[in-house]
């Protein structure tokens, strides 16, 4: 399906050669050109005879008249003739031909809209390829993506640390234990202060995610193991994902986090929260973060882990949780068009968080909601027996009814949340709430209606009638919902 719509920008393939025991025994060709009527008849409705005599027009610049004619009639009796198509000069698309390539990329805009389909550098994609195509990786003869940089290098013995490119000459500093940074090549702990600074954080890539990290590697690598149980629990939301390891930021302490989010000109780094919602949240979505260097957007979820701080490795693992989910679900209902506006404009204002929320299909409640669902109201599979595999719930729950207790479902729903609204730390809450209830639940309706949902969001389907229905179902278990929060 994508190799389609990519071939809608491409030159079409010229018509294939056809081998000479396949071509028609030609019609009569000594006739003169008033004996056209005669052989339009002679070869009737067969669609070689019919080509034939297109053959014998092109002879004779007199014939030239009734080229066009012999061709409309030929697909007019094989409307899949390729060779009678492309000489009129219509285009092909997913098998189904037009007249002109505007008509057909009318077409295309039309049902890759329908499709949930993206434009990536001029080209309807998959919103599900676009980090694929970000970093210049190519699809071989079976559809799998691969890194073609990484396949030479490594086929030239090069190795890779992290996501740094060593190569041959270098590779022996690995083995002895050091970190290249920069020029240098340094032992872990002067590694780790290097990685310290904003512009030069730790980039570690595991099977499910990629950490961009200021917080030293041991930290990180927590912070990692979190992100891949969060996986699974993201899983049982969408039901699909995970293709792509998706990144998230890990700083060091509480100001770092603050003040990365709300920008400082001390530090040269511009506001990359402009809802503020990193006042109410330990995790928040850097929604303005561009690297204009680099022609890349770099929205991701960020969070904190403060090693130095006797609890934080108690915040910590749910915290890296809620950043990872952000950023899972940042690759399920990505804003690709609206971030490439930014990069061609080359300058980004506040206003375009709130161009992102428009451009996004998946309801702001529930992009908020399924992360905090895997970091605040998860089931942890991982708990021996005997053990309390609900106890984030519970904390949860504590936690809620200690901010007042359920919101108006309305409020939620609409989520309004912003570090203006002083209620946006419970309407989050909320949120994970009413997505644990939808996944966790058992309530019959809701399983169907998220079976739908996840089938839908996979498809790129329209999903706000789906919402629409979960919303109200919702609405009329609200006892339930409380009774699922408190047991």
């Amino acid at each position: 399906m994508l190799s389609s719509l990519l071939l809608v920008a491409a030159p079409l393939a010229s018509a294939p050669v056809v081998p000479p025991s396949s071509i028609p025994a030609p019609i009569v060709r000594s006739a003169g050109v008033d004996d056209y009527k005669k052989l339009l008849k002679d070869a009737g409705k067969d669609p070689e005879k019919l080509w034939s005599l297109y053959e014998w027009s092109l002879e004779d610049e007199e014939r030239k008249k009734y080229r066009k004619r012999i061709l409309n009639k030929i697909v007019k009796v094989a409307p899949d003739h390729r060779q009678a198509r492309e000489a009129l000069g219509h285009v092909e698309f997913e098998g189904k031909w037009f007249k002109t390539e505007r008509e057909r990329d009318k077409y295309v805009s039309k049902i890759a809209e329908e499709r949930g389909y993206v434009k990536y550098d001029g080209k309807w994609v998959d919103p599900a390829d676009v980090a694929y195509l970000e970093r210049g990786w190519e699809k071989d003869e079976y559809g799998n993506w691969f890194d073609p940089v990484a396949k030479k290098r490594l086929a030239e013995g090069w190795k890779q640390q992290d996501l740094v490119w060593v190569e041959p000459g270098e590779v022996e500093n690995i083995d002895k234990g050091l970190w290249k940074c920069g020029d240098k090549w340094l032992p872990l702990e002067q590694a780790d202060d290097w990685h310290a600074e904003y512009d030069s954080p730790w980039v570690i890539p595991t099977t499910r995610a990629v950490i961009w990290s200021t917080a030293n590697r041991e930290t990180a690598m927590k912070a990692a193991k979190e992100a891949e149980n969060a996986y699974f629990d993201m899983r049982k939301v969408f039901g699909f994902g995970g293709e792509v390891s998706v990144p998230f930021m890990l700083l060091r302490n509480q100001t770092d986090y603050l003040q990365f989010m709300d920008g400082s000109e001390d530090y040269d780094l511009p506001q990359l929260d402009p809802l503020a919602m990193s006042a109410f949240n330990r995790a928040s979505f850097a929604d303005l973060w561009f690297d204009f260097d680099e022609e890349a957007y770099r929205g991701m979820g960020v969070t904190y882990w403060d090693a130095d701080d006797p609890n934080g490795d108690l915040f910590g693992k749910y915290d890296a949780r809620f950043a990872y989910g952000l950023s899972f679900v940042e690759s399920i209902d990505p804003t690709p068009q609206a971030a490439d506006d930014v990069l061609r404009e080359g300058e980004v204002s506040p206003e375009f968080a709130q161009v992102r929320i428009e451009d996004q299909k998946l309801p702001r409640w529930f992009r908020w909601g399924a992360a905090c669902y895997a970091s605040r109201w998860f089931v942890d599979n991982t708990i021996k027996k005997g053990g309390d595999p609900y106890y984030a719930r519970a904390w949860s729950a504590s936690n809620l009814n200690k901010e007042g207790g359920l919101l108006s479902f309305d409020d939620v729903f609409e989520f309004e949340a912003s570090g203006g609204n002083e209620n946006t730390y419970r309407m989050i809450l909320q949120a994970g709430l009413l997505v644990a209830f939808l996944v966790d639940g058992k309530d019959p309706e809701l399983s169907r209606l998220l079976g739908d949902l996840q089938k839908a969001i996979e498809k790129r389907e329209d999903t706000r009638k789906i919402f629409s229905s979960i919303r109200n179902a919702l609405d009329s278990k609200e006892e339930q919902i409380i009774a699922f929060m408190n047991q």
